[in-house]
């Protein structure tokens, strides 16, 4: 029996992505959320998620060293090497889901330089043949003229993000989806664990929606690229070949004999 096809992905970023709650008592990443989705879509496919997640992590100061090192790893490439059921030995993953810039903007590091450090990022995955999907930044309980200005650069930052062209570049707006503020206060208490982190049942809810939007990815990549149908294989020689005697009415005894092939008892 032939091995499933496999599809790695690596869910990169800050302590969003590592979910980080209850002031790091526990962590409960988006990506197992995501990953049980995509199963349930696709089981077919082997699904495969690591999570980077960095509490604290900025984009403009590490985020490209650590993508980096899941590019060029010896370890990762000689594993991709050896191992038969990888489709394209030259990238490590087939997705990289990135998420950051919100400990950026807490730094007053403004949107242009996160962006064209967000470019970066993405430009690794990206020149590896990887597929990368981009998360807008989420908003933040802040209150009063604080909120009023990170509130201004977040909007300046997604729009930039938003607007971003590239092949194989995709973004999945998680601010539309994850909002803070417009939410029932018993709804901030369920989802949200602080003012910037999100509770358990917070991060399954990216992972809901983050994985909803990568099944309908991956459901349109399949139908602009359907999989080819396997040739049956022939059994015996001639088993392809149609007789003369069967182009004749099969009811009428004068017109031949019926001839039985192998293919024809499958």
């Amino acid at each position: 029996m032939a091995a499933r096809p496999r599809l790695r992905i690596l869910c990169f970023g800050d302590s969003l992505t590592n979910g980080y709650s209850c002031m790091g008592a526990i962590h409960h990443p988006y990506c197992e959320k995501m990953e049980h989705m995509l199963t349930m879509a696709f089981p077919d496919l082997k699904i495969e998620t690591e999570e980077d997640g960095m509490s604290g992590a900025t984009v403009k100061h590490g985020f490209q060293t650590r993508m980096n090192a899941h590019f060029t790893s010896k370890k990762k490439r000689k594993a991709a090497e050896v191992d038969d059921d990888v489709e394209d030995k030259s990238k490590p993953y087939d997705w990289a889901i990135v998420l950051g810039g919100t400990n950026d903007l807490g730094m007053g590091i403004s949107p242009e330089d996160i962006f064209e450090a967000l470019k970066a990022v993405w430009e690794v995955p990206l020149s590896r043949k990887c597929k990368v999907l981009a998360l807008t930044v989420p908003e933040a309980g802040l209150k009063g003229a604080i909120r009023e200005r990170i509130d201004a650069k977040r909007n300046a930052l997604n729009d930039l993000i938003r607007g971003y062209k590239h092949e194989n570049f995709y973004v999945y707006d998680l601010h539309a989806h994850i909002p803070y503020h417009s939410l029932p206060p018993a709804d901030i208490a369920r989802y949200w664990d602080d003012h910037l982190h999100l509770t358990p049942e917070g991060y399954d809810l990216v992972g809901n929606k983050v994985g909803i939007a990568l099944v309908s990815l991956l459901a349109r990549e399949r139908a602009n690229h359907p999989a080819r149908p396997q040739k049956r294989r022939r059994i015996f020689r001639g088993d392809d070949k149609t007789f003369t005697e069967e182009a004749g009415d099969p009811t009428a005894i004068d017109q031949g004999y019926v001839v039985v092939r192998k293919v024809d008892l499958e």
